[in-house]
């Protein structure tokens, strides 16, 4: 009886998202469809005119840095053999620039910033990541992928090697940007209210003044008043935490809640401490559908996955992390919100059970590694500008690198990590293996 009262709950909460359109991928008509569909490591040559090009582009870089300002230096790309001609290039990142040792950084390339409409397979933009803190450079495909196998909009990864005018910097993965084409191909549609969250942007409600929100979440929609949606939901998580029932009804109807709630749940099996819901309040685009007017979750970057780097957590406690965690360094209404309503709390304990019966198992996380330590293996060998060894990367498919009981100076091995987060997960949530039932 409780089972059939706990179904009636969330078929009733979550009936309208499940009749909305517009998220599913549109075959091979979709923009993307090539670059991202086929199983294989593309080859991209990028080349520059001007002389000592990387310095322009590190100038550039630290200049958008400082001033906030993108500066894209020309040059020409070829991509699977096809050459596109003046596209923008330049180099981005935080963590991956500042301490990625030697030139290996993460490049994004917009092929139309200089001759309009141009196109890379019908994008108008990817990205180029280096894998910072990976051994295996897998992490942030196999936690991408595993979201898109769940109809999330998630960025799309594949895989890409790299030459600069010639010389080979390596293995990159490639991820494609959210943009508007993004919201458009996952929902259906792109007019309505675009946020970025930026490193500042915690959700928090910080008044009526729209000034106070609009260097913290980064307009990416054009219509000025989109900011008055975004402080409604603000406002409407800082009522809904305060258990103010009006505010909790209101905010199930402008926030698409049991998709964040498998972003989170995903996001804390994969351990991916980079999130909203782990560390760190930022790495989130929001995005108002104007199918049904609520807002969408929608996360990227995920080189972090399988806990690669943490400054809080020894190994033990990374694997037996509580998928309820709430990080008590700062308020996060969002969280506490989530969290803090029964039929939510359910609905994610529900879903998390669901994936580990399912998807996320040993044998299935295992042949995926597999699989594409298969397909990057002799990539991984040449790239002479990666920042662990390839003994690093065979040893980190399986076993962990460096102190474990040092916070922030281990690497997970993800067979091993997967294995033991499973073990403590299915702990926490009582679930019992289905050979012991």
């Amino acid at each position: 009886m409780r089972k059939v009262v706990l179904i009636s709950i969330c078929i009733a909460m979550f009936l309208p998202v499940l009749l909305a359109t517009g998220k599913e991928d549109k075959g091979k008509s979709m923009a993307g469809s090539e670059l991202f569909g086929e199983d294989k490591v593309h080859e991209i040559r990028i080349s520059f005119l001007q002389c000592s090009a990387w310095d322009s582009l590190v100038n550039h870089k630290e200049m958008r840095d400082s001033m906030r300002k993108k500066r894209y230096l020309q040059g020409n790309v070829e991509v699977n053999g096809k050459k596109y001609y003046s596209c923008g290039v330049r180099i981005k990142g935080e963590s991956s620039y500042d301490y990625y040792p030697g030139r290996k950084k993460s490049i994004k390339i917009n092929f139309g910033e200089f001759v309009k409409k141009q196109k890379l397979d019908g994008l108008k933009t990817i990205n180029l990541n280096n894998a910072f803190k990976d051994p295996s450079f897998m992490r942030e495909k196999l936690y991408l992928d595993f979201m898109r196998s769940e109809g999330l909009p998630v960025p799309r990864a594949a895989y890409a090697n790299v030459y600069v005018n010639g010389e080979l910097f390596g293995l990159y993965v490639l991820v494609e940007e959210i943009n508007k084409g993004f919201v458009q191909r996952n929902f259906g549609n792109k007019t309505g209210a675009f946020f970025k969250g930026e490193p500042k942007a915690t959700l928090l409600y910080q008044g009526e003044e729209r000034s106070k929100y609009a260097r913290a979440y980064k307009l990416k929609s054009k219509d000025e008043n989109h900011y008055h949606e975004l402080m409604d939901l603000i406002k409407t998580l800082d009522r809904s935490v305060k258990m103010d029932e009006d505010a909790q009804e209101h905010f199930q109807q402008i926030f698409n809640v049991p998709e964040c709630l498998k972003i989170f749940a995903i996001t804390s099996l994969f351990m991916n401490i980079d999130a909203m819901n782990l560390l760190y309040r930022h790495n989130y685009y929001l995005y108002k559908n104007t199918h049904d007017n609520r807002f969408e979750w929608i996360p990227y970057d995920g080189n972090y996955a399988f806990c690669a780097f943490s400054p809080v957590f020894t190994m033990d406690e990374a694997e037996n992390l509580s998928v309820f965690f709430l990080n008590d360094r700062y308020e996060n209404t969002l969280m506490k919100t989530l969290f803090g309503i029964k039929k939510y709390r359910d609905f994610y304990s529900k879903y998390i059970g669901e994936l580990l019966e399912s998807k996320f198992t040993d044998d299935a996380m295992s042949a995926e590694i597999d699989r594409l330590s298969l397909m990057i293996r002799k990539f991984v060998y040449q790239d002479s500008m990666k920042m662990y060894s390839n003994a690093d990367f065979e040893k980190n498919l399986h076993s962990h690198l460096g102190d474990e009981n040092d916070p922030g100076a281990f690497v997970p091995g993800l067979k091993k990590f997967t294995h033991k987060r499973i073990k403590a997960v299915k702990k926490e949530l009582n679930i019992k293996n289905k050979r012991n039932k």
